[in-house]
């Protein structure tokens, strides 16, 4: 697919992936709050494109819509219950947009960590939303990994994608020839050893660091109260390097300190885990004295797009936050 490039997040937006939270699933512990962010996400993101919901087979459709029915949504909003998930962040699993199709990578659960043989299913059975089947690869790699640029340059955190546990023969140079047959990357922008405490992902580069239009990168900023401080300031200098390297603008954002309020354990609460929708940019916060300034930051970041703030606390109880929850699905061109 080397005629084909990954296309970045802010090229237009056709619709937006969620896979919704199920009884008996992660959730359970902070059911009732997750799926009340999910109902916020869907109507919030609904009057920016179309949203396309995976209900899982064990819930119940027509109650679903009967309450889907009473939200103010301004596109249209598809719901199906007929494709079976494991787990809720699609972002890792669904198809990736590229310029001249779109791309199923293997997933096997963030390196064998969680069983995922039905997420692994699921790019590939939207053929029908998408007008066309993705192609499909034995390579393993996951949508939140991967941030790339109008110039084709992929920023992405080496723990994460150049991993033995995900593609136990390949080197670093096998893996970058084979984003460079898939995705069309020109070039790569490696971060490396920036991992959050309570990371499943190994360091996804969508919770430390974001590619914008116009040479934006926003990072997860330093905080020297944080447990992560070290490797918040490794992020820094990092991000820093690359900005110079890439003539990139650098923004840093905030870098809370959050704890579960489900049992006090330490959670990867990140202001980057935020997606871009069109002519709009949902920024996950978390009733923080920090959002105010994280919404600062970003409306300075992207002038030209409106901020809109939806509260992921709930979220971040499985250590993942609204980015990882979503994946959107560009123009591709269809054939």
């Amino acid at each position: 697919m080397s005629h084909s490039q990954m296309l970045p997040e802010w090229a237009p937006c056709r619709a937006v992936l969620l896979a919704w939270p199920y009884p008996g699933g992660d959730w359970d512990a902070n059911y009732d709050d997750v799926t009340a962010c999910y109902w916020d996400m869907l109507e919030s993101i609904s009057q920016s494109s179309e949203v396309w919901v995976l209900l899982h087979p064990s819930l119940n459709l027509n109650a679903f819509n009967a309450k889907l029915a009473r939200l103010s949504c301004v596109f249209p909003v598809r719901v199906r219950a007929d494709v079976a998930y494991d787990d809720t962040w699609i972002r890792d699993y669904g198809p990736i947009s590229c310029s001249g199709g779109y791309v199923a990578f293997t997933f096997n659960g963030w390196g064998g960590k969680y069983n995922a043989d039905a997420d692994d299913a699921v790019a590939l059975q939207l053929e029908d939303w998408l007008l066309q089947r993705p192609n499909g690869f034995k390579f393993v790699c996951e949508g939140g990994g991967l941030e790339i640029n109008d110039d084709g340059v992929l920023l992405a955190n080496e723990d994460c994608v150049i991993d033995s546990a995900r593609n136990p023969t390949a080197s670093k140079e096998r893996v970058q020839e084979k984003l460079r047959d898939i995705l069309g990357v020109q070039e790569f922008a490696w971060l490396r050893g920036v991992v959050l405490t309570g990371d499943d992902t190994d360091g996804h580069v969508d919770t430390i660091a974001r590619l914008g239009p116009n040479n934006v990168i926003v990072y997860c900023g330093r905080n020297d109260e944080h447990h992560d401080a070290r490797v918040l300031e490794s992020l820094h200098e990092q991000v820093q390097d690359l900005a110079g390297r890439w003539g990139w603008r650098p923004f840093e954002l905030p870098t809370p300190v959050v704890k579960s309020c489900v049992d006090g354990r330490l959670l990867p609460a990140t202001y980057a885990n935020f997606l871009i929708c069109n002519a709009t940019i949902y920024l996950p916060v978390y009733g923080l004295p920090e959002d105010e300034h994280a919404l600062s930051v970003m409306s300075e970041a992207f002038p030209e797009y409106s901020i809109q703030p939806i509260n992921c606390s709930a979220l971040v109880e499985q250590h993942g936050s609204l980015h990882c929850a979503t994946m959107q699905v560009g123009l591709a061109s269809v054939r």
